[in-house]
């Protein structure tokens, strides 16, 4: 027993030296506010990348993405990501505005699109860079496969979940995730 309480003390020291927050950067969302991070301190906050075609399935995704909104209003916020290497096009900022927001209510925030991928390099937004090097978020080392990634920050900053674009908002693990 003493052994694992020093192997878990060991982790979350470990973990943290070299952690940043998440309060530390914003978002412009996708009608030019700026939105800093840190005025969402002590809520739950959820990233998802989102998808920048119009059909089907993308309308499912926005309608289970508002209905976790309504079921979660109080504790959590969300920010949703178009992405440049899902193929947002600056040019499509304003038909892709008018989706969201058939859809979404003004309480989702939308960024204007972002680089979200490793393999961006440099231009990779802070944030994205943050939600996926463990180096700086002290657990999880997962890169963005494409729309839908979701990335769950606790109400104290901590990344406690990244979950790829199979896994619906709906899930028991989703569920069991926000409780």
């Amino acid at each position: 027993m003493s052994k694992l309480i020093l192997v878990i003390s060991f982790f979350l020291m470990t973990s943290s030296i070299n952690a940043q927050s998440i309060y530390s950067f914003s978002v412009t969302s996708i009608d030019g506010a700026n939105k800093p991070l840190s005025a969402y301190q002590g809520k739950k906050i959820l990233v998802i990348t989102l998808p920048v075609q119009q059909n089907a399935s993308n309308d499912s995704l926005l309608h289970s993405l508002d209905s976790l909104r309504i079921t979660n209003a109080d504790s959590l916020v969300i920010i949703a990501a178009p992405s440049y290497e899902d193929d947002f096009i600056p040019a499509n900022r304003l038909a892709l505005l008018q989706w969201y927001r058939s859809i979404l209510n003004n309480a989702i925030i939308i960024t204007d699109g972002l680089y979200s991928r490793k393999v961006s390099g440099s231009l990779q937004h802070q944030l994205f860079a943050w939600l996926t090097d463990k180096t700086k978020n002290g657990h999880f080392d997962e890169d963005i496969t494409g729309p839908r990634n979701k990335f769950l920050v606790w109400k104290d900053g901590e990344l406690v979940g990244v979950l790829g674009p199979l896994t619906k908002l709906g899930s028991t693990t989703m569920r069991d995730l926000l409780e």
